[in-house]
């Protein structure tokens, strides 16, 4: 029968064996003891057999025997014994000797388990001061070892390995690294952080890279951890084209924002041997809960310094410093904005490198007439560093615009939806530079518009809903402006978002003329079982054009193409959406099809795009690509990816990218091959390999399925 001290027995038993003084076992902590059995040998030994378990200050011991001698206060424990402390820590051995407090002590033939990941087995533990622990001629490794194949994935043999539990690191003194049993590295000594450890100073992951114009590529991380709100990471890089770099990213994360700093430089001798590099920096600050400063700076030494070294895809770089205020009826935001192109047909003194925005939108309750009013306070400055006054090619231009709106909605007899809208805008241009416009314009532009829609609403006898909405507005606007520079609103998008919009600019530096009638119709399913289904018509049709719109936009002439869409869910993930516009003819000028899928297993991303050529828009030939971005589960430990880029106009690749990432209970290994294909636009075709190799077990990572063992 099993027998189960509580605590009171327990200390009254231990305090006639050991005469603990009252001031130390305060200091301490008593224990508590759960045995089948428990005896005392004459006055200086307490035995517990069969099944003891042992709680001491969050320590769990179990063992078959526990021998107790009061006059060396110390424990002898017949195993097998197991010494677990929550779920970072356990110890299991056939034998020990250890101190009361369970401190310090040796075990024989015992492996240690740090986080359910790690394990380290030696032939003896010492446990010293409650800190370390002391293993000789350990074998460390966190691979699953089967019976039928006892050689681990990976391991390190070492003479002594000492866990610090303090400070959280593993030390190894002339440890030797295998694969599969083969030894393939001696390092005499070698320090790694435990399996609980998020962020600690060392060395990161080597990543090799091999392609392109670098040849093979090398570079070795080492992370600094500054404090707990900061850190620092070093990467030198060499590659065998003799480029040696040296990067740095500094991160801080604040109370109320963060900030992240990087760049690198580079001697490099891809040319003529010269230094290189670039910088960036981001950050974020909440001043308070509706307010946030931030900026993006970025800054390279050429132009094809980023895409020689494959640091970013980027063709224009950005750096903004901004302050925006959002509340429950306005938003403001403040910016300045410098723009520096590094395509190579763009000249960066002929383009507005310098902008200065502010805006600021009120919304408030009209009296009297009901409904909803904003106001907008708009400004806009652009610099150009060229000043030839010909074609605009060193304008400078300032504009301030305030602007008025107003709408109300009402419900008419029959469920028929009736709205009334209404705008007035006033823009003052200031222009430098630029021989073609006069020096000061003042435009005022109103507009008003009646809308109509009339939902239908129908459930059917399987459970299944249908919308259907016909919509019709129309819009009253001044055929004639003036010739006015525009900065702000060189592409025009005709979709879903903007058919019933007055304006349809996305800026304010032009303005929409002329009376039209903007028609739609809309319908909608949703079925019962989960999935949905969409389809969206529309036109635009004017009393006269004033072209103003590309032909490429759909919006030039009296009548514009047909705006037609849909979209395609359900409710596993599946999705399908597409929009074309479609000329008189039928024949599709733009259209744009997605596709994707969001799976356990198989995800899928994919998008056709085809424009016709537009020179007004800088494409002078017809563009129809392909894009794919898919990543698939095949097995619990593999994962495999595919990205691509495919021109059908040319019928040619652009870009090809496969992946391959592994992961199990002790290993990540991530392989990369990339290609990029000669264009006219790029310097040439490139293809380049990539391979990163993780150990699981050292360091806070998330670990994959553990290898199963055949039976």
């Amino acid at each position: 029968m099993r027998r189960i001290l509580p605590l009171v027995a327990f200390l009254a038993a231990l305090a006639l064996a050991l005469a603990v003084p009252a001031q130390r076992a305060h200091a301490q902590g008593f224990a508590s003891l759960i045995a089948d059995s428990v005896s005392l040998r004459g006055d200086n030994t307490l035995v517990a057999e069969g099944n003891v378990e042992v709680f001491f200050q969050g320590t769990r011991l179990r063992a078959q025997r526990i021998l107790y001698f009061r006059a060396t206060d110390r424990l002898q424990i017949d195993g097998p014994i197991s010494v677990s402390r929550d779920d970072d820590f356990i110890l299991l051995a056939d034998a020990a000797e250890m101190s009361s407090d369970l401190r310090d002590g040796i075990l024989t033939s015992a492996r240690v388990v740090l986080n359910r990941q790690l394990q380290l087995a030696a032939r003896e533990v010492n446990r010293v001061g409650g800190r370390y622990t002391r293993l000789s001629d350990s074998v460390a490794s966190s691979c699953r070892v089967c019976e039928e194949n006892p050689t681990p994935l990976w391991e390190i043999r070492a003479r002594s390995v000492i866990h610090d539990e303090l400070e959280r690191q593993i030390h190894f003194e002339h440890a030797e690294f295998r694969v599969l049993g083969q030894p393939l590295l001696v390092v005499p000594r070698l320090r790694m952080p435990d399996p609980t450890v998020e962020r600690f100073t060392g060395w990161l992951s080597p990543e090799l890279r091999y392609g392109g114009l670098l040849g093979a590529d090398v570079s070795i991380p080492y992370f600094i951890a500054l404090a707990p709100d900061r850190d620092l990471t070093l990467t030198p890089r060499i590659t065998s084209r003799g480029s040696y770099s040296f990067g740095v990213r500094y991160r801080q994360a604040f109370a109320r924002g963060d900030l992240e700093i990087e760049g690198a430089l580079t001697h490099d001798r891809l040319g003529q041997g010269r230094i290189r590099g670039y910088a960036f920096a981001e950050g974020r600050f909440r001043l308070d809960p509706q307010t946030v400063l931030g900026f993006d700076l970025a800054a390279v030494s050429d132009r094809t310094y980023l895409d020689d070294y494959d640091i970013a895809d980027q063709e224009v770089l950005t750096s903004d410093l901004f302050i925006e205020r959002t509340a429950r009826d306005a938003y403001s935001r403040g910016r300045v904005t410098r723009f520096e192109s590094l395509r190579p047909g763009d000249t960066n003194a002929l383009l507005p490198n310098h902008v200065g925005d502010l805006r600021h939108v009120q919304r408030f309750g009209v009296p009297g007439l009901g409904g909803t009013g904003r106001i907008t306070v708009d400004a806009l400055a652009a610099h150009r560093r060229a000043t030839d006054p010909v074609d605009g090619a060193g304008r400078d231009m300032a504009r301030a615009s305030l602007r008025l709106d107003w709408r109300r909605d009402w419900v008419l007899p029959g469920g028929v939806i009736a709205a009334g809208l209404a705008e007035i805008q006033a823009d003052h241009f200031a222009l430098r530079h630029d021989d073609g416009f006069a020096g000061r314009i003042t435009r005022v532009t109103p507009a008003a518009a009646v809308e109509l829609r009339w939902p239908w609403v129908r459930q059917d006898a399987g459970g299944a809903s249908h919308i259907l909405e016909p919509v019709a507005q129309l819009v009253w606007a001044p055929d004639g402006q003036p010739d006015t520079p525009n900065e702000d609103s060189l592409l025009v998008e005709f979709d879903e978002s903007s058919l019933f919009a007055l304006h349809r600019y996305p800026g304010n530096d032009a303005r929409e003329a002329g009376s039209r009638a903007n028609l739609g119709l809309s319908w909608t399913r949703h079925d019962a079982q989960g999935w949905s289904l969409g389809v969206t018509l529309g036109r635009v049709l004017r009393l006269r054009d004033h072209g103003q719109f590309t032909a490429l936009s759909g919006l030039d002439g009296i009548r514009s193409s047909w705006l037609a869409a849909a979209q395609f869910e359900t409710a596993d993930g599946l999705t399908l959406s597409g929009r074309s516009l479609i000329d008189g003819s039928g024949r599709i000028e733009k259209g744009a099809l997605r596709f994707g899928i969001e799976g356990e297993r198989l995800s899928v991303a994919s998008t056709l795009v085809h424009l016709d050529a537009e020179p007004a828009e800088g494409r002078d030939a017809t563009s129809t690509e392909l894009n794919l971005d898919t990543g698939w589960q095949f097995t619990p430990n593999w994962r495999g990816t595919a990205e691509g880029r495919y021109d059908i106009a040319s019928r040619q690749p652009a870009r090809l990218g496969l992946g391959a990432q592994f992961r199990n209970e002790c290993l990540a290994v991530d392989v990369s091959l990339s290609r990029r294909f000669a264009s006219s636009s790029s310097v040439g075709a490139r293809t380049s390999f990539g391979l990163s190799v993780d150990l699981i077990g050292f360091g806070s990572q998330p670990a994959g399925p553990a290898r199963s063992c055949a039976r």
